[in-house]
């Protein structure tokens, strides 16, 4: 979303210039195609409104109007009427067509100035919704923290892990199209949300000190859909957010393996989702480094040529 963001105001900063200048070169284009078929008497003329209707649909009515005083001044007074008999035009030609580009100008910027005021309203809106959106979901991990101080901080490592892999991937050419800032801003965001569903997990399974039963683990195992089902029923609500999508994806998925033995869905190979495969080895590397009640942590885990064979997993 803030990579989409910047993305709008970078074009809409680059662009209009772009516009402005050529409408101003078509202009002088069309006034010099008026005088070599003959002056304003031709229909040529006619091709000023053109480049008016572009300025102030592009740059507002102040933009629009002062663009068509000048296009009425390129075929003003001094433009004959007719160049082959050397007649001039009446000055009341001129002012009628002055009077008529500026009146136009005003029209078509007054209701581009309102559209875009519309638009820049709407955008500040969906930003300041979507800003909520995510303040929201995070407390929801705040309170998993509450519950599991290993929690909070893991999220957060896993975050960082994730962004940086997601980084070096999209430096390699099969993920080059798949991976885009877009996608490693929303991973970035939404993969702290992977363990949401823990919040509907009892105190006497997830704060355990031991090895859980079969039967535990069996409850321990639901946190995965517990958490895609409560994103889901956000979702629904904000049916085009791409946020809340990819969180649905890693949220499930990042317990499936591989092999096809993970849970929920039993995925294999590439079935998984690469967000969520992304999450999982994060999620796996940053648990084995850090310390546990029940374990202490791993110090060394990757060897020389580690990262290649994970890169050929996701």
């Amino acid at each position: 979303m803030d990579t989409n963001i910047k993305a709008a105001h970078h074009n809409a900063a680059c662009i209009p210039p772009l516009i402005l200048a050529g409408c101003y070169f078509l202009s002088s284009l069309v006034a010099l195609i008026v005088y070599l078929t003959g002056g304003t008497s031709n229909v040529y003329s006619n091709f000023m409104y053109l480049p008016i209707a572009i300025v102030s649909a592009t740059h507002g009515k102040y933009q629009g109007i002062i663009h068509a005083a000048v296009n009425a001044l390129l075929i003003g007074p001094l433009m004959p009427l007719d160049v082959s008999l050397r007649q001039s035009q009446p000055i009341e030609n001129w002012l009628i067509r002055l009077t008529l580009y500026v009146i136009i100008a005003f029209v078509i910027g007054f209701f581009a100035d309102y559209y875009k005021r519309e638009f820049d309203r709407n955008l500040k809106n969906e930003k300041e919704l979507y800003e909520s959106q995510i303040a929201t979901i995070y407390s929801l991990v705040r309170l998993l923290e509450s519950r599991d101080m290993t929690s909070g901080f893991h999220v957060e490592r896993v975050s960082s892990l994730c962004k940086l892999l997601a980084e070096y991937l999209h430096q390699l050419p099969q993920y080059k199209n798949v991976i885009t800032d877009t996608f490693i801003d929303n991973l970035y965001k939404s993969s702290p949300l992977h363990d949401i569903g823990k919040v509907g997990i009892p105190d006497q399974i997830l704060l355990k000190p031991g090895k859980l039963t079969t039967n535990e683990f069996d409850v321990m195992k639901t946190h995965a859909i517990i958490g895609a089902n409560t994103l889901a029923q956000v979702q629904e609500k904000y049916t085009g957010n791409k946020f809340l999508k990819l969180g649905i994806k890693l949220t499930r998925s990042h317990h499936e393996k591989w092999d096809g033995t993970g849970y929920p869905d039993g995925l294999a190979g590439e079935n998984i989702p690469l967000s969520a495969r992304i999450v999982a080895l994060a999620d796996v590397y940053e648990a084995l480094r850090s310390e546990r009640v029940y374990k202490s942590a791993y110090l060394r885990l990757l060897k020389k040529n580690a990262l290649p064979i994970s890169i050929r997993i996701l």
